[in-house]
């Protein structure tokens, strides 16, 4: 069995096992007994369990997003490695000089926790220092911040602006997102059901924010 293969087993054991006890009576011993593997083998691959939930997050994202989008349009991370490094996680799409359309983004992290909604109502639940929520906010600002800089486009934001409006975005998105999932979200219903012509409101808000900041800047 290859490493990608144990690592899907060990993931899939770890799914089921939150999905029937709930994630905080899930050990590292449960997960070795229900993969049949043992926990030299589980700790080769993933650190800790926090580890584990970040790689099933990252690898279904990445199955996602190249659903939806072609490869020059994928974003891989700058400074993950092993085969984290080799999952894309976001996109980049132009949309004219100084506009981005991320509703393929938005569409795929929807899928994504929809694909697995039990199991990720209970871990985005979770709110401790290494949850799943505070990975997903560390992932995504930086990822708001090189689309801040492409929407300025030579402009001037100072810095400590530039990383709020990352800041504020990302952490709309995931709160929305998480309150959606753990809510009372029907299995064949989708979190971004009522975003209908606001699918692209994370990027066409912060565009208007730049701009009316820009256009005070002139006065």
């Amino acid at each position: 069995m290859g490493s990608i293969d144990t690592k899907l087993l060990i993931a899939q054991s770890f799914i089921e096992l939150v999905e029937q006890e709930g994630l905080q009576k899930v050990s590292v011993s449960n997960i070795v007994e229900r993969s049949q593997r043992n926990r030299k083998t589980f700790y080769y691959h993933f650190s800790d369990r926090s580890k584990l939930i970040q790689w099933i997050f990252r690898y279904g994202m990445a199955e996602e997003l190249k659903k939806r989008v072609s490869e020059d349009e994928l974003v891989y991370p700058r400074n993950d490695a092993g085969d984290l490094a080799r999952l894309p996680y976001y996109t980049f799409i132009k949309e004219g000089v100084r506009s981005i359309n991320a509703d393929a983004f938005f569409e795929a992290l929807d899928a994504c926790f929809r694909s697995k909604k039990k199991y990720y109502a209970e871990v985005l639940s979770e709110t401790s220092i290494d949850s799943l929520s505070e990975y997903l906010f560390q992932l995504y600002v930086p990822a708001l911040r090189n689309d801040i800089e492409f929407i300025l486009s030579n402009r001037f934001l100072n810095e400590a602006n530039q990383q709020f409006l990352a800041e504020f975005y990302t952490g709309a998105f995931i709160t929305y997102f998480k309150r959606r999932i753990c809510g009372k979200l029907a299995d064949d219903e989708r979190a971004l059901s009522d975003m209908g012509p606001f699918s692209n409101i994370i990027h066409s808000s912060i565009a208007s924010e730049i701009n009316a900041q820009q256009r005070e800047r002139m006065l």
